[in-house]
């Protein structure tokens, strides 16, 4: 997750990038509110997992697309 987070926000918990919010620059929708650096790393795992399959195949996609 690190190449994500690094990609999308310079590994910086406070980004924002309109309805985009954090190190992983998630949706505000997924973080419904806490955007507390536990929360955030905690969404982002569930995110990968639920959408990519893994943490791995998320970091894949993101190296290969330029997002996630």
């Amino acid at each position: 997750m690190d190449g994500i987070a690094q990609a999308e926000s310079g590994n910086n918990y406070n980004a924002r990038n309109g309805q985009y919010i954090g190190k992983y620059q998630l949706s505000a929708s997924y973080l419904n509110g806490d955007y507390s650096p536990a929360h955030q790393e905690e969404v982002a795992q569930q995110y990968a997992v639920s959408r990519y399959g893994s943490v791995q195949a998320a970091a894949a996609y993101h190296a290969a697309h330029g997002s996630w």
